[in-house]
């Protein structure tokens, strides 16, 4: 009986060593648990902080692309909610989200891209194009960090300067933002039928210059491409012109042009003032805009901007029915 009762209090004393052992381990589980929920958490937060940056630094761009690329490059800057309004400030942003003390700003740097058009570490400036980089601190003393990079590209809500007519006669200078029949002034050109331009005679030159268009954009629009429709008849060519200004009060406008073949317009070696640079186009074609030239003779971020065309011919009259100016807000 004796031995009975030692075996049961042995196995007792087992029991309980296991137990303590099995709630031991479940205790530092748990705790591990525990750290490694709220490390995930922390985590899970940055990701929805800086996620929310990025979508308010888009919006904000697509919707006002100064805003972005009038900021001062490699500073840090911050948003904050206004009521329902989003606005940019400087320095960066400290707050507290369940419990997480944070630090969030962003920054803006300009784009380079090489004579193919490729983003490159030095080359031609483009306008259209801001690298941005949101950087997240977090946790006791800000011991963690992230950062996000991605860029912005001046391409959304395309808008066009669309011209079909010119019956409308000469003598309109503008600004205006629709240029509808008129245009500033003309030679040799024959345009009282409606919705197209050929020569008067074919003797000489004709020549048209639009009125000055308006974009409406204070701090310069994006201009991306130039198309003409129409028809070249026999023996015919079409060239054109641009000139662009951030005013509408300059008594002289420069023309640029293109020395030789238009798709080498994307180099700046080729945009020149020079009387005989003009784009030559073919019947239907489009020309892109110099995009990312960093000189004075680039059309980006001008808010006006004017085409003057040439038609001429060994032969019939080339005829134009459409030109249309493509640009970004």
């Amino acid at each position: 009986m004796k031995l009975k009762k030692a075996q049961s209090l042995v196995e007792l004393l087992v029991a309980i060593s296991v137990g303590t052992i099995l709630i031991g381990g479940s205790v530092t589980l748990m705790g591990v648990s525990l750290k490694s929920y709220a490390s995930i958490r922390k985590h899970l937060q940055a990701n929805v902080l800086i996620r929310q940056a990025i979508e308010v630094i888009q919006s904000l761009a697509r919707y006002d692309w100064h805003s972005i690329y009038d900021l001062a490059e490699g500073s840090d800057y911050q948003i904050s909610l206004s009521g329902n309004t989003w606005l940019i400030d400087d320095e960066q942003e400290e707050g507290i989200i369940n419990d997480i003390h944070y630090k969030r700003y962003f920054q803006v740097y300009d784009v380079d891209r090489d004579d193919s058009g490729d983003i490159a570490d030095t080359g031609n400036d483009d306008p259209s194009t801001q690298k941005i980089t949101v950087f997240l601190k977090y946790g006791d003393n800000y011991v963690s960090s992230s950062s996000v990079s991605f860029y912005l590209t001046r391409s959304e809500d395309n808008k066009v300067f669309h011209q079909e007519d010119w019956s409308g006669g000469s003598g309109v200078d503008g600004p205006t933002p629709n240029p509808n029949d008129k245009y500033a002034t003309s030679t040799n050109v024959y345009i009282s039928t409606a919705g197209q331009i050929t020569m008067a005679t074919t003797t000489s030159d004709g020549v048209l210059e639009s009125s000055i268009l308006d974009t409406g954009v204070s701090g310069g629009a994006g201009f991306n491409s130039l198309l003409w429709l129409g028809d070249l008849g026999t023996g015919g060519a079409v060239k054109f012109q641009i000139a662009f200004s951030t005013t509408s009060t300059s008594d002289t406008w420069t023309y640029y042009g293109c020395t030789t073949d238009p798709s080498l317009c994307l180099n700046p070696d080729y945009w020149t003032t020079a009387t005989t640079s003009l784009w030559s186009l073919n019947s239907s074609s489009s020309l892109p805009f110099l995009y990312y030239s960093d000189t004075s003779a680039s059309p980006q971020n001008k808010r006006y901007i004017r085409y003057k065309v040439n038609l001429s011919t060994t032969g019939t009259s080339p005829t134009i029915n459409d030109i249309i100016i493509n640009w970004s807000p």
